[in-house]
């Protein structure tokens, strides 16, 4: 029969990348892991890991299936078992995690609401895609993920908000002297751009393949902020951005952000949630505070 205790090692051994390192995580052996992990083998009747004697664990085809079903199935047992205990688990803070750029305007509205009675927020800057956010919450690692989504890219979590964007070149940039920008002009340059490793540029490209925008390669692609600024600055291409970035004068003093042909798309806002953690009304009403101050501010009515 399979138990809870060979998922649990299994999931550790995978998780922290050696036999030793789980063990010493779980307080065993590494003789009591490595039977636990061919008991569970024999149970199944298959083999979970490619074993090189000195080398890192690595998984098979069946184990890398059996390791994406055991993160859930651990996850509904330990909601279980949260569920049943009831008021103790909802003691620890809510542990909420966003882009950055959403974490803006929280700051103050959080601090107030911890100063109150009320289920306390630990907000986390957690900038990974959807899909490792969604991998987290299942590992409980936090109870709620917001993301930044494009629409057309799949429906993953649930819709909150929408993010403003918008194109901004130098201002001494030739498009910067136009009262009206097309697709057209703007697919005729490059662009200065996130490197595609982060999930938002994924997000942002799609906005832009809704507008026309086909920019001519990309003369900068980068993960620093800075390095953006600064390439636009120089001349170097247009970028697509928050529009909320325009109100930051240091940030954006000699930029303008051009007058687009039609509405650019929004980014979508969405959120993954743990759902045992939303069956108490305190981490409830956590949420949709938060979710009134993200709305106020992308829609221009701040709190």
């Amino acid at each position: 029969m399979i138990t809870l205790r060979q998922l649990e090692i299994f999931a550790a051994v995978v998780n922290h990348g050696s036999l030793r390192r789980a063990a010493e995580i779980l307080g065993l052996s590494q003789v009591s892991v490595s039977e636990h992990i061919r008991a569970l083998e024999a149970q199944l009747g298959i083999q979970l890991f490619d074993r090189v004697k000195g080398g890192p664990v690595s998984l098979t085809a069946a184990g890398r299936r059996a390791h994406d079903g055991v993160q859930e199935l651990l996850s509904h047992v330990h909601d279980f078992a949260d569920f049943v205990i009831g008021e103790t688990s909802r003691q620890a803070p809510l542990s909420v995690a966003l882009h950055g750029f959403m974490m803006r305007n929280l700051g103050p509205h959080v601090l107030a609401w911890n100063q109150g009675t009320g289920r306390h927020i630990q907000l986390r800057s957690n900038e990974s895609s959807p899909d490792v956010l969604q991998q987290q919450i299942i590992t409980r690692e936090m109870d709620v993920a917001y993301f930044y989504w494009g629409e057309g890219l799949g429906e993953i979590g649930e819709f909150v908000a929408e993010e403003p964007l918008a194109i901004f070149v130098s201002e001494h940039h030739p498009l910067a002297e136009l009262p009206i920008v097309t697709s057209r002009q703007l697919s005729a340059i490059q662009a200065v751009s996130l490197t595609p490793d982060k999930p938002i540029r994924r997000a942002v490209d799609s906005v832009m393949v809704r507008a026309g925008i086909q920019p001519a390669g990309h003369a900068v692609e980068t993960a620093e902020f800075g390095l953006i600024l600064s390439s636009l600055h120089r001349g170097m291409g247009f970028t697509c951005m928050f529009a909320a970035i325009e109100t930051e004068e240091i940030q954006t003093r000699g930029l303008k952000s051009l007058r687009f042909e039609r509405p650019l798309p929004p980014l979508q806002i969405r959120r993954i949630t743990r759902r045992t953690a939303m069956r108490a009304k305190e981490a409830r009403d956590a949420v949709a505070m938060i979710e009134r101050i993200l709305k106020s501010y992308t829609n221009g009515t701040k709190i």
